[in-house]
């Protein structure tokens, strides 16, 4: 839908959402990602993909791929076309990978709002991403905020691409800014891309060892699982170290 509005690290989303009135076979309703029965076999695919048994885990890992194909070309639509995705109205299903994770979601029609919309994010929270985060805390447990978390890392990343590239309409860069800069949604609705990161002070290390000056605010508990360790930029793997403090000086 609109590769044109993908560009450099963006480009990977140009084919995640699509238009087509017939749904492909193999296609699973959107309303699946709102029901943890539903959900349950895909966490279980993922869980056989990676080798990973612990629940929580899983769950957390998985989340990540449904959001960050979620939200970033929905981020992408509405600030370079400067229209609202909405979620509600338009009937939409999702394509599966070998792995159990979304690989594309598919539109029966234009789910695109008028222009002077791209502002509005609501339909995305409301009706995209509170729904899979509503049936992971029903299934297999973890706070709302963890998950929360999990979709803010990609929102933030996208919106730092757009920024970055200097496209995407003003006022809808601007709100999606707001969302992440202030713990309050316009219309007082649930704002789950508030603050992904934190500030860290000067001299301190990522997991990877490099210079941080920033790391997530919240972890994922992926570790529960010994398939996986910290993420590098994660608040339990930040080390304060000599050796950065110098590099930062340097």
């Amino acid at each position: 839908m609109h590769p044109e509005c993908f560009h450099d690290n963006l480009s990977f989303a140009r084919t995640l959402f699509v238009i087509q009135p017939d749904e492909p076979a193999g296609a699973s309703p959107s309303a699946a990602l709102a029901d943890a029965t539903a959900i349950t076999p895909m966490l279980s695919c993922y869980s056989r993909s990676c080798g990973a048994c612990e629940p929580r885990a899983v769950a957390s890992q998985w989340s990540k791929f449904v959001f960050a194909r979620l939200v970033i070309p929905s981020l992408v639509l509405q600030c370079c076309l400067d229209r609202a995705i909405d979620f509600r109205t338009a009937p939409w299903a999702f394509t599966r990978g070998e792995d159990g994770t979304p690989a594309g979601f598919v539109f029966a029609a234009d789910p695109l709002g008028p222009v002077g919309t791209g502002h509005d994010y609501s339909s995305l929270i409301d009706d995209a991403i509170s729904p899979v985060i509503g049936a992971l805390c029903a299934g297999a447990g973890l706070a709302r905020r963890v998950y929360a978390s999990n979709a803010s890392m990609y929102f933030a990343w996208a919106l730092e691409q757009l920024e970055g590239q200097r496209r995407g309409q003003r006022h809808a860069l601007a709100a999606a800014r707001d969302l992440v800069e202030s713990a309050a949604r316009p219309d007082g609705g649930f704002n789950p891309f508030h603050a992904p990161f934190k500030t860290l002070p000067q001299g301190c290390c990522d997991g990877n060892g490099e210079p941080a000056s920033e790391c997530r605010r919240l972890c994922c508990v992926r570790d529960l699982d010994a398939c996986w360790g910290l993420c590098s930029n994660c608040p339990r793997a930040v080390k304060r170290e000599p050796a950065c403090a110098l590099a930062d000086q340097a």
